[in-house]
């Protein structure tokens, strides 16, 4: 009888011995699995909601993106020697003369700005020589990063003279688009642009079609004091794929 106890708590023996070895070793073949006390958390999904709507607000910030590319829109409040006006349907239809002086904000196509400027301007049609200086103190970090609001700097201390002045072409404008500005002295300046070539980019980006609006590389060339000027090109928004830069 006791032989046959000992035997079978040798048995016992064995069997527990190897579980516990199993248990060790999951890696091994035929280890048995071990189940953790803290369940592995599922992956978070996104539920259908948020999905739908952040593809709405990703569609609708991209619209009006686009809608505000028409519109450049510089509001002044300037100096005494701040007086002029400009009136242009295209480039090649265009009057205007005058200066200004003063601090401007300026909405360019949906890049905002702020800046000290000197300007001195005037012509007819074709010929219209802009002789220009700017300090900008704030700008969004897309204007930055596209040199939007291109300028050269005054001294260190931050003033600006007309010893700054440079000459920018027309040509860096874009061909098709109208201007209207008027200012006075010691009242604000106003100047409003519609860049005409933006709009069927905006009626082309209500059609679901990949790859419809694909407009030229967005160039940068070189300008007065060694700057990179943007040259006239369509922007868009909601294909940053297409982003491309020369």
């Amino acid at each position: 009888m006791r032989a046959i106890v000992r035997l079978c708590a040798v048995v016992i023996l064995v069997l527990g011995c190897s579980v516990v070895i199993a248990e060790e070793s999951p890696d091994r073949p035929g280890a048995l699995p071990v189940p953790s006390p803290f369940p592995e958390p599922r992956p978070e999904r996104p539920g259908l909601i948020r999905s739908v709507t952040r593809s709405v607000t990703n569609y609708t910030y991209n619209r009006v993106r686009d809608f505000a590319d028409i519109f450049t829109i510089r509001l002044g409040w300037g100096t005494g020697r701040s007086i002029g006006f400009q009136a242009r349907l295209a480039r090649p239809i265009q009057i205007g003369a005058g200066m200004f002086e003063g601090t401007v904000l300026a909405i360019d196509r949906g890049h905002i700005g702020i800046m000290k400027e000197v300007e001195v301007e005037g012509g007819i049609s074709f010929f219209y020589p802009s002789y220009q200086a700017r300090k900008v103190t704030w700008q969004t970090a897309e204007a930055e990063r596209r040199n939007i609001f291109f300028g050269d700097l005054g001294e260190d201390h931050g003033e600006i003279t007309l010893d700054d002045l440079k000459m920018y072409d027309d040509g860096n404008r874009p061909w098709l688009s109208s201007t209207a500005k008027a200012q006075l002295p010691y009242l604000p300046k106003i100047e409003l642009t519609i860049n005409w070539g933006e709009i069927p980019d905006f009626v082309l980006s209500f059609i679901p079609i990949r790859g419809l609006r694909v407009p030229p590389p967005y160039h940068l060339h070189d300008g007065p004091g060694d700057e990179r000027i943007p040259a006239p090109s369509i922007l868009w928004h909601g294909q940053e794929e297409y982003h491309t830069y020369e």
